[in-house]
């Protein structure tokens, strides 16, 4: 059987991420991502480098906006390819693209390829879902490639070869998926972003764990080992909620809309339920709340710590970005958990910081990775009573800040456990930095010095046969 790999987008980083992969003439893309910084040639998948290869599929593993925001790019240059992804990811398809449309409307786009943003209009949105088959964890899907697919001027594709996908939960956010491909007896592994481990409201993933031809995993910490447990961070939050409690203060809680904030508010509730914090207002707002909801939709349908749990039985007041200002947890100890993340220029984390910074009772628990390019890196890395720049502007920090650590990717021990475990003669290593991805590849050729391992570079052809 014969393969071909090949990065449109990611390699070496988390940015654009897209992967091509050719299985015997059907030709797969798997995700479609938008740059979470850049605007210019890199910010979508590098189309224009399948040459004349052939489009069959396109497989989407989840709905975050590094793997999802290239779509409207991807279905205006290939509009024939059939579409897939698991139920509670088609779901989320409008959301994240009427937020990524939002954001490109403040960006200077002027690098991008032209044409590319003739699909990134409000009248595309209602489309964008409708066009997916939409399918559960563990329910087989066959793919062939015997009916005709056109490909710009490539022209049509003629193989009549069968191959079976199933998607795998991959435990990273709701409805995220690896992606196994099976034909001819080969089996071949997409990871796509995944958690092992167990999160406050998803069990963790379900990968397979027998032997595979080809594994494409990815390597977001691949460099080391995070210091701390996920329950150990859940007492340091509560510790330090607790201290900012204690001096009449609020706490503000950046996070991601998808994913991130609903894990924050469950263990947030947790933590009060259990009786170790207080149990205090809290906060929320912006498009979290229809993501909220579909988290809720899956609730006995998609693995759960605890089945059947709903974020609407956690007690939340919604806030409004345009009366945020003047809100309540102003004048009264709160948790606020809101986006962005990274505090990105404009997001309702980023305006309210304007006032959090300067009420030092006050305290920011920054929740996740920080870009070294955003405000929220600046704020992470600023002194208390220093003046620091954030956002092109002279700032300095009052408030109280401390940092945690949530992740929903493996870690790299775990990471490492899957491939040892299943073995792949081929191993493909992206989603991650250089130093994570090299990491990876020295620790695996130490135990396997026979396996192919290969860091891919963008637009490298990997051919190869199973």
């Amino acid at each position: 059987m014969n393969i071909e790999l090949m990065m449109l987008g990611g390699a070496g980083e988390i940015g654009a991420n897209s992967c091509y992969l050719n299985i015997d003439g059907h030709g797969i893309i798997i995700d479609s991502g938008l740059h979470p910084r850049r605007r210019d040639s890199d910010a979508l998948p590098h189309l224009e480098l399948l040459d004349e290869r052939a489009v069959d599929t396109f497989v989407l593993t989840h709905a975050h906006t590094d793997h999802l925001g290239g779509l409207p790019y991807i279905m205006k240059s290939l509009p024939h390819a059939r579409m897939i992804a698991t139920r509670p990811t088609r779901d989320l398809i409008e959301i994240m693209l009427r937020n990524t449309i939002k954001l490109l409307k403040i960006d200077d786009t002027a690098g991008l390829p032209s044409g590319a943003l003739d699909y990134y209009v409000p009248a595309m949105l209602d489309k964008f879902s409708v066009v997916f088959e939409s399918v559960l964890y563990n329910e087989p899907v066959k793919l062939t490639s015997d009916r005709a697919i056109y490909n710009g001027a490539s022209g049509k594709s003629t193989s009549s070869s069968s191959i079976n996908l199933t998607f795998h939960d991959a435990g990273h956010i709701i409805g995220s998926a690896g992606a196994l491909f099976e034909a001819g007896g080969a089996a071949i592994m997409h990871t796509g972003d995944v958690q092992f481990s167990r999160q406050a409201l998803l069990a963790g993933a379900s990968l397979p764990r027998h032997h595979l031809d080809c594994l494409i995993i990815e390597c977001t910490n691949g460099a080391d080992e995070h210091p701390r447990s996920y329950d150990e961070e859940k007492v340091r939050l509560a510790e330090f909620i607790n201290h900012i409690v204690n001096q009449n203060g609020s706490v503000m809680l950046p996070t991601f809309a998808l994913g991130k904030t609903q894990e924050v508010l469950k263990v947030v509730s947790n933590l009060m339920n259990a009786g170790r914090i207080p149990k205090l207002p809290i906060y929320t707002g912006g498009m979290s709340k229809r993501i909220s909801k579909i988290y809720d939709r899956y609730a006995h349908s998609v693995p759960r710590v605890e089945p059947g749990f709903q974020l609407t039985s956690i007690p939340l007041t919604y806030v409004k970005y345009e009366t945020m200002m003047s809100a309540k947890f102003f004048n009264e100890p709160s948790i606020v958990v809101i986006s962005s993340g990274m505090l990105n220029e404009g997001s309702p984390s980023y305006q309210l910081a304007q006032r959090w910074l300067g009420i030092r009772n006050f305290g920011i628990g920054v929740m996740g990775y920080q870009d070294s390019s955003t405000p929220g890196y600046a704020l992470l890395h600023s002194e208390r009573d220093v003046e620091f720049t954030m956002a092109n502007k002279t700032v300095t920090r009052a408030c109280e800040l401390e940092r945690f650590r949530f992740s929903a990717h493996a870690q790299r021990s775990e990471l490492l456990d899957y491939i040892f475990e299943t073995k792949p003669k081929h191993l493909f290593l992206v989603h991650g930095d250089p130093a994570a991805t090299a990491s990876m590849s020295a620790a695996v050729k130490a135990n396997f010095p026979d396996m192919n391992v290969t860091i891919p570079g963008l637009g490298e052809s990997h051919r190869f046969e199973i």
